[in-house]
This record gives structure tokens, C-alpha cells and sequence, in this order.
């Protein structure tokens, strides 16, 4: 894996990696004013930031920029300027990563990018706060301890962990409309079970027309593709963590065709599910 983050290739089409997820760097940093960052082309992966302490200034991409304060969480697509430092009169004190996502994040993380490629997001909640810190300085101890088995797959982890936090508390924060949550609740829960927008419209006591207009506009996708990402996630899973036969594990989740399976993996994924599963015996191996 590289280890420069202006070395990885993040996207060969949409939601397709030419590169596996990891984290490519990552690091705790306590800089005084006078520490500065700028990269007119950005990287080509992604950036997260978390600040602990003091303050920091990231430029929004529209000249203006945003304050990095306690319990801000940051993210910063590929591609994207990356100009930021130290306020003045602050020591801004930060823990932070770059990496390249699993396929199964694409969602969470494009969530809170439809108005701009600068992501930020103030944890509130302190119970959040808390397993955010911990889960980020899970992720430099495990980056550092080349002793402990499966390390990576225990960093990306750990990541995923703050990337699902977050998420969580976007949603909070953006008020979803209850009855978007929970149709995306049934989803979720029996993603391997049918589901029609007629039924899941008269659980949730709207139209058809009205439920596919409001949970697009507020999720970004229509109920029938995030379902079957739902499925996608589940397999991509089973795929990585069981040695259960292929044809199976589509059944399980909800795929009655194989063929069908193997062709929306291999689009989402970029390569095929028993490719998939190859290239993740090999990392243990």
C-alpha cells in the first residue's frame, strides 16, 4: 500500500477503487500558530480531521474559511484544496488520517458532501464525542503496533467506527423526516426480505409517489437502490469474514439471481465477488 497519500488512485468510475481501502497516514498533532498546510490540488484520497483542542481555519473551497473548534470533525474529499493552519493565538491540537474508504462507507460519506467537497460536522452529543477520540486513538495505536494480528483490518476498523458515529450524528442534526428513518430502518433490518414501495408506503402512511419523492430528496438515492446496497454491504461481508459459498451468500441477502449479484458487486466493488474474496485471503495470508 502507499504510504504517500499523493500516490493512491482513489476512484477508476463510480464508487469503483483501483486501490484496497487502508489508511495510508495518520497522526496526533498539538501546532501553535504558524503551522500551516497547502495543497492547491489536494490528494487523491481522503483527509479526516478531529479536533480536540484550540483552533484551526480551513478554507470551504469558496474563499471563505470555516473554524476547526473542539469536537469538529472535518473531512475533505479527493481532489479538493487543502488549505488550513493554526488561528492565531490558538495551539490547535488534532487527530487525523488520510485513507481510502471501503465501498460500504460511499454512502455515509457522500451524505454530507452534496454541497461542497468541505465536510464539517460539531459533535455534540458527548457520548459521541468520547467514542469518536477513542475510536481515533485506536486507530494510531493499531497504525503503530505491528505486532497485533490483522492490524489493518482492526485500523479500518476503528475508522469505520468514527465514519458511522458521524453519520449518526448528521442524520440526528439534519432532523430526517421520521418516517424516511423508518423506512430506512426496515431496509436495514430486512434488507434479505422483498420490499415494494406500495407496502412500505402504507406502513409508513404515505403515497407511493410522495414516500419516492421525499426519500430520494433526503437520502440521495431511490428506496430500491439503497436496498440493494443494503445487500451489497451485508455480502461484501460474508464475503470477507466466511468462506460460505458464493451462490449462498447471494441467496442470503436477498439476491434470488447469482448472475444478478455478481454483476451489481462487480460494479460497485470493481472487481468480481470470488476476486473480492481472493484479494482478502490474500492480505491475511
Amino acid at each position: 500500500m502507499a504510504v504517500n497519500p499523493n500516490d493512491p488512485a482513489m476512484f477508476k468510475g463510480h464508487n469503483q477503487y483501483t486501490h484496497p481501502a487502508g489508511i495510508l497516514v495518520s497522526g496526533h498533532y498539538r501546532k501553535a500558530h504558524g503551522y500551516t498546510c497547502y495543497r492547491p490540488e489536494g490528494t487523491r484520497d481522503w483527509l479526516i480531521m478531529y479536533t480536540l483542542s484550540g483552533k484551526g481555519l480551513i478554507n470551504n473551497g469558496d474563499g471563505n474559511y470555516a473554524e476547526c473548534t473542539e469536537r469538529t470533525l472535518t473531512i475533505v474529499s479527493p481532489g479538493t484544496l487543502q488549505d488550513f493552519f493554526t488561528e492565531e493565538g490558538y495551539v490547535w491540537e488534532k487527530l487525523w488520517a488520510h485513507f481510502l474508504p471501503r465501498f460500504t462507507w460511499a454512502d455515509w460519506l457522500s451524505a454530507g458532501h452534496k454541497n461542497g467537497c468541505i465536510f464539517q460536522l460539531h459533535i455534540d452529543n458527548d457520548g459521541a464525542s468520547r467514542a469518536i477520540e477513542s475510536a481515533f486513538w485506536r486507530v494510531l495505536s493499531y497504525k503503530m503496533d505491528r505486532d497485533v494480528l490483522l492490524r489493518d483490518e482492526l485500523t479500518m476498523n476503528a475508522l469505520e467506527e468514527i465514519i458511522l458515529l458521524a453519520a449518526s450524528q448528521n442524520r440526528q442534526q439534519k432532523k430526517l423526516d421520521p418516517r424516511i428513518s423508518e423506512v430506512l430502518d426496515i431496509l436495514a433490518k430486512g434488507y434479505m426480505e422483498e420490499h415494494s414501495v406500495d407496502k412500505l408506503a402504507a406502513q409508513v402512511s404515505l403515497s407511493p409517489s410522495r414516500l419516492s419523492h421525499l426519500f430520494k430528496e433526503q437520502v440521495g438515492d431511490s428506496i430500491i437502490e439503497t436496498l440493494v446496497k443494503y445487500r451489497l454491504n451485508q455480502a461484501e461481508k460474508l464475503l470477507r469474514y466466511t468462506l460460505r459459498p458464493i451462490t449462498e451468500i447471494a441467496l442470503e441477502v436477498g439476491f434470488h439471481s447469482p448472475d444478478y449479484f455478481t454483476r451489481r458487486f462487480t460494479g460497485s466493488f470493481g472487481v468480481s465477488p470470488s476476486q473480492y474474496r481472493k484479494q482478502q485471503l490474500d492480505k491475511v495470508d
